[in-house]
């Protein structure tokens, strides 16, 4: 089968990032407004809990609990259900023996902020619970690793810890995928099996000249019924959706300093100016300008 998830992260650049690598003691509380990066927090050792900052009763995470908050919607955490006002936590080595929580928190950061498909298919709050990722070996070895890796002070040991984190927001993604009682948004496309065909030939091959009859061929359905299920799970056409991937992708390119003759032929454009009037749509900017600015 076709991958699917590779052509859209590539697209939009994941960047993982660890903040925070340590063990949180006394009385503290840690908030969160929200912001442009997606963001997650691994409970190590010890109990911690989450407000959701929305009227609803805080959560207890314990060890092995990893929370993911692909739009870092607002949240608070604290050594109790009582979490009161914020308070400046004692750090400790997170290899350090005694009290406390232990706690990972990084960043997974996008070229486009957490404005992406993939993101908009995750729900705000993505809370995996140590038993919730006992089948999963590919997940319990990735919170192993970055487990062990943070409790060390090694030359690399920074570099180590983000790109076992960048796995760690695939792997993720493909629990949710795999897992979750109704997927939405792209999620939901990519489970749909006429939808997902769809899918794959658009983020693989932006460069063909794609129309509904060909995308229904692609999927094996006719088009009414390819048209009615796309738009049913995606909220909006395919080929409308196919426009807005190339020039997702056309941005990217563009900032990489792709010409942009070169970023039309790729995207599927007979002509550049063709392909620049449709950027300028979108955008409100010409390729070039993009280009320019990188």
């Amino acid at each position: 089968m076709t991958d699917a998830l590779t052509p859209l992260l590539d697209a939009f650049r994941l960047n993982a990032s660890v903040f925070e690598r340590a063990r949180f003691c006394g009385d503290w509380a840690l908030t969160h407004t929200g912001g442009e990066q997606a963001s997650f927090h691994l409970v190590t050792s010890g109990r911690c809990w989450l407000d959701r900052r929305d009227g609803t009763q805080p959560m207890a995470l314990d060890p092995g609990d990893l929370l993911v908050l692909p739009r870092d919607a607002p949240h608070r955490l604290g050594p109790a259900s009582e979490i009161g006002a914020d308070r400046e936590p004692e750090r400790m080595p997170l290899a350090e023996p005694g009290a406390g929580t232990g706690l990972i928190c990084g960043y997974f950061a996008f070229d486009e902020g957490t404005r992406n498909p993939l993101l908009d298919a995750l729900p705000d709050y993505l809370l995996l619970h140590d038993a919730d990722t006992r089948g999963n070996a590919a997940m319990r070895s990735l919170l192993a690793l970055l487990v062990a890796e943070a409790g060390r002070e090694e030359e690399g040991s920074v570099a180590m810890i983000n790109r076992l984190s960048d796995a760690l927001f695939i792997e993720v993604v493909r629990h949710h995928l795999r897992t979750a009682d109704a997927p939405a948004g792209l999620l939901a496309g990519l489970a749909d099996p006429v939808v997902g065909r769809a899918l794959r030939a658009i983020h693989t091959r932006p460069d063909q000249q794609w129309t509904l009859p060909e995308l229904a061929r692609e999927s094996a359905a006719a088009r009414s019924t390819l048209a009615a299920r796309f738009r049913d799970t995606m909220q909006v056409g395919p080929m409308t959706y196919l426009y807005r991937w190339r020039m997702q992708l056309a941005r990217r390119w563009l900032r990489d300093g792709e010409s942009v003759a070169r970023v039309a032929e790729r995207c599927g454009y007979a002509t550049e100016s063709g392909f620049a009037k449709a950027f300028t749509r979108y955008y409100r900017e010409g390729p070039g300008a993009v280009r320019r600015r990188g």
